[in-house]
């Protein structure tokens, strides 16, 4: 059993000299941090500025401090009340975003809410169930969602194409709009032309197209492909998704990379006996935490290992991705680099997504490869222990 929970700590960062990294069940920042940040926790609050860049993935995030560079982040609900000095990149249950973005903002949820107190210095590409833009946005905005609410500025073109949208808000470029059902507000304005598409056809535009006309343009007609064939509602059910999995991959690789790389290198061993070791894992690592829940004292751990290990179950297939491009990238001597391994890894994903559709073989094959690459896993930790008594 000792061999077996240390793999549940796989998703929480290590130390290392080049950047700051700390994981925990919560983390507070209420100090000033001169260099880039990296955190994976339950609950992540910044309260104090952040120089450099910031990747963060939690349950709960709130950032309420500036962060200079960069934002990467993950989590069931993001807010962003702080300035932030470049881009921002967010995939999240909830995202609400109250403060200054000097980049480009892209986010994609179920819920996305731009504030009016919000500005975007650069471009907005945003994706999610419900999308609310009430700030503004300097430049650009592309957007696909259910239901789309504008009621900030955007100084530049729109292209949004979503189940429904409402406007009320001021356009100051051209703009698409497509959708089974567009509303339009008694305070919209759109100050260029406007292509548009609706079930209707007969979108009343009132007076808010004020240099230009509203024209129907049959072309921008919204097909539903069949994605249900692969597990997913829309063609942006499936984008959001892949994002999702390209920001785990990103933060897998980026955290864990030597980790990979000694894991995949072991896939050329013994595959029976790391299927073996991975089998055991998956079972055995349930039992060990319940019995550390039984008692009072060690329930606060056990808890925290249960997420651990329910985490890794739901990501191990972007793990078992990660670890094949790695295995890959030695196997036939690449010399790949970090954004080929990262892409590569995207791409084994969506061949391994594929080959568990197929009933009853796809999922046997996914077990076995499951299994082998948490085998591998516990072997490279069985390799650190030894290495350790030496």
């Amino acid at each position: 059993m000792k061999k077996v929970l240390p793999l549940l700590w796989l998703l929480l960062p290590l130390s290392s000299p080049a950047q700051k990294q700390q994981f925990g069940e919560r983390i507070t920042i209420d100090k000033p941090v001169y260099e880039n940040l990296y955190i994976a926790a339950g609950t992540v609050i910044i309260n104090a500025p952040v120089h450099g860049d910031l990747v963060v993935a939690g349950g709960t995030v709130i950032i309420n401090d500036s962060v200079t560079n960069d934002i990467l982040a993950g989590g069931g609900e993001v807010t962003i009340n702080g300035h932030i000095g470049d881009d921002v990149r967010c995939v999240g249950g909830k995202l609400f975003i109250n403060g200054v973005v000097a980049g480009d903002l892209a986010v994609s949820g179920g819920r996305v809410h731009i504030a009016r107190t919000a500005i975007i210095g650069g471009s907005m590409i945003a994706g999610g169930g419900e999308v609310k833009l009430d700030g503004t946005v300097k430049d650009f905005v592309k957007a696909g969602a259910g239901d789309m609410q504008i009621n900030g500025s955007i100084e530049k073109h729109l292209d949004c194409r979503s189940g429904t949208i409402a406007i009320n808000g001021t356009v100051g470029g051209d703009a698409i709009l497509a959708a089974r059902d567009i509303q339009i507000g008694p305070n919209a304005a759109f100050l260029q032309s406007v292509r548009y598409w609706a079930d209707d056809r007969q979108t009343d535009f009132r007076q808010s197209v004020r240099n230009g006309q509203a024209v129907f343009d049959e072309s921008l007609q919204m097909e539903t492909p069949r994605w249900e064939y692969l597990g997913y509602a829309s063609a942006l059910g499936l984008l959001w998704y892949l994002g999702a999995v390209f920001l785990f991959i990103l933060i897998i690789q980026y955290l864990f990379g030597g980790m990979m790389q000694k894991a995949g290198a072991s896939l050329a061993g013994n595959s029976l006996r790391l299927a073996g070791y991975g089998f055991l894992f998956l079972v055995l690592a349930p039992i060990g935490i319940a019995i550390i829940c039984i008692s009072l004292i060690g329930l606060p751990l056990g808890m925290l290992l249960l997420t651990a290990y329910i985490s890794l179950v739901l990501l191990s297939t972007v793990i078992a991705a990660v670890i094949i491009a790695n295995w890959v990238n030695i196997r036939y001597k690449k010399a790949w680099k970090f954004w080929n391994l990262v892409w590569t890894s995207l791409g084994i994903f969506i061949l391994l997504k594929l080959v568990s559709l197929v009933p009853f073989i796809g999922w046997i094959a996914m077990l076995i490869i499951v299994c082998l690459v948490f085998g591998a896993l516990m072997q490279h930790m069985q390799w650190r222990k030894q290495a350790q008594r030496i």
